[in-house]
C-alpha cells in the first residue's frame, strides 16, 4: 500500500461570492510539506481574497480547507496554527521590538521565562538584537520588515501567509529580502504561501507558481514549466516574455503537428500534450522572445517579417519591439552583451523553431 505524505494544506472547491460577485471560483490547490507557494495573477483575480479565506478572515460559501490533514474551515485564525505577514507589516505603533516580537507568544500564554529567551533567539536569528527596545517610528522599511518576519515566525507556525510583504520595499533592497526570506523558508520547512502580482517574485522564490485569472486557476507548475509551457493564451499574455498567436486550424499532420493560419502568416506548431484540435478549429499558441532569431535558418521554419519600432533593455537582456504584418506587437529578446544588428525602423525576417511553439489548451470553462 502506497502511504501519501500529508499534506499542509488542500483547498477542495473554494469558493467566495460578496452578493452578486464571485471573488473565488471553484479553486483546488494542494501543497506538500514546505513548500514555497506563489499565488500570481493581475489585480481583482481572487488570489488575496483566497490567502484571507486560508487565514479564516474571510468564511467560503462552499468547500473545505484542510491544514495538516485537519479540516478548519470554521476554525478561527488562532486555531488553525498559521501565521500571517501583511504588506504594511501591521505593526504596534507603541511597541518596542522585543514586545513586538513575543506578542504571538503573549496570546498563546505562555511563561514569561520560555518567551523572554524565545525572544532572544529569534532576535538573534533575524540580526535584530540591537533593535530590541526601538519602536517602529525609528525603524527603517527593512527592519520593519524583519521585524513583522520574526513576529510572524516566533510561534513556529505550519504555515506562513504572506500578503505581497516585500511590496513596500524600496526595489534595491527587495532583492537581498527575497534571498534571505527564500533561505530563511528552506531552514525553517515551514511551508510559505506568498500572494504577489509581480512576476520575478514569484518565479525567482515559488517552488509552486498558481496562476489565478477571474476568480480561478488558470495553470499551477514549477516556475520552469509556466514560464515555458503555458496551457492557456491568458498564461502565456501574462507572463512576460511571450508571443500569442491567434488563429486557426487548417492542417494536423501524424507527427503530431499542427498548421495554424494566423493574421500574420501560417505556422507550425506541435501538439504536445494538448488535445488534437479539429480542423477551422480557433486556437492559439505562443513564442518566447529569447526563442526568436533574427538569422533564421532551415531548423527555424516558422517565420514573418516585422518592423522593428523600440530597442529596449532590461538589466542583460535587450529586448528588440516590433510590428507584425497585422499590427500586433512582437517581441525579440538577446542578451546585451551580443552584438546589436537591429535598429528602430529596419524591417527584418524573423524566425523560430516548431518546437518553441506552443499550443495553448482552452480556458478554464
Amino acid at each position: 500500500m502506497t502511504v501519501r505524505p500529508q499534506l499542509d494544506l488542500e483547498l477542495r472547491g473554494i469558493r467566495k461570492r460578496y452578493g452578486d460577485f464571485t471573488a473565488v471560483d471553484g479553486v483546488s490547490l494542494q501543497i506538500a510539506k514546505g513548500q514555497f507557494v506563489c499565488l500570481l495573477g493581475p489585480s481583482g483575480c481572487g488570489k488575496t481574497t483566497t490567502l484571507r479565506c486560508i487565514a479564516g478572515l474571510e468564511e467560503p460559501d462552499d468547500g473545505d480547507i484542510l491544514i495538516g490533514g485537519t479540516e478548519v474551515t470554521r476554525d478561527p485564525p488562532w486555531q488553525r496554527d498559521i501565521a500571517m505577514m501583511f504588506q504594511d507589516f501591521a505593526l504596534f505603533p507603541h511597541m518596542t521590538v522585543a514586545r513586538q516580537v513575543g506578542f504571538g507568544l503573549e496570546m498563546l500564554k505562555k511563561p514569561r521565562a520560555e518567551i523572554a529567551k524565545r525572544v532572544s533567539e529569534v532576535l538573534a536569528a533575524f540580526e535584530i538584537g540591537a533593535l530590541a527596545d526601538r519602536k517602529p517610528a525609528s525603524l527603517s522599511g527593512g527592519q520593519r520588515q524583519r521585524v513583522a518576519l520574526a513576529r510572524a515566525m516566533i510561534t513556529e507556525p505550519r504555515i506562513l501567509l504572506l500578503d505581497e510583504p516585500i511590496g513596500a520595499l524600496d526595489y534595491s533592497l527587495r532583492e537581498t529580502v527575497m534571498l534571505e526570506l527564500k533561505l530563511l523558508q528552506q531552514r525553517t520547512g515551514i511551508s510559505f504561501i506568498w500572494v504577489t502580482h509581480d512576476q520575478n517574485e514569484a518565479f525567482s522564490l515559488g517552488d509552486l507558481v498558481v496562476v489565478m485569472n477571474h476568480a480561478r486557476i488558470e495553470q499551477q507548475g514549477p516556475a520552469a514549466e509556466i514560464l515555458q509551457k503555458p496551457r492557456t493564451a491568458f498564461v502565456a499574455s501574462f507572463v512576460q516574455g511571450n508571443n500569442v498567436f491567434r488563429g486557426r486550424v487548417v492542417g494536423t499532420s501524424g507527427d503530431g503537428l499542427v498548421q495554424v493560419e494566423t493574421t500574420a502568416g501560417r505556422f507550425l506548431v506541435p501538439r504536445e500534450g494538448a488535445p488534437l484540435p479539429f480542423t477551422g478549429e480557433d486556437v492559439s499558441f505562443s513564442v518566447r522572445a529569447e526563442q526568436i532569431t533574427d538569422l533564421p535558418s532551415e531548423q527555424q521554419p516558422n517565420r514573418l517579417a516585422a518592423r522593428c519600432t523600440a530597442v529596449e533593455y532590461f538589466g542583460a537582456v535587450r529586448r528588440h519591439i516590433f510590428e507584425r504584418s497585422d499590427g500586433e506587437v512582437l517581441k525579440y529578446d538577446q542578451f546585451g552583451a551580443q552584438a546589436g544588428r537591429i535598429v528602430p525602423g529596419q524591417t527584418v525576417q524573423l524566425g523560430w523553431a516548431v518546437e518553441d511553439s506552443v499550443l495553448h489548451r482552452a480556458a478554464p470553462a
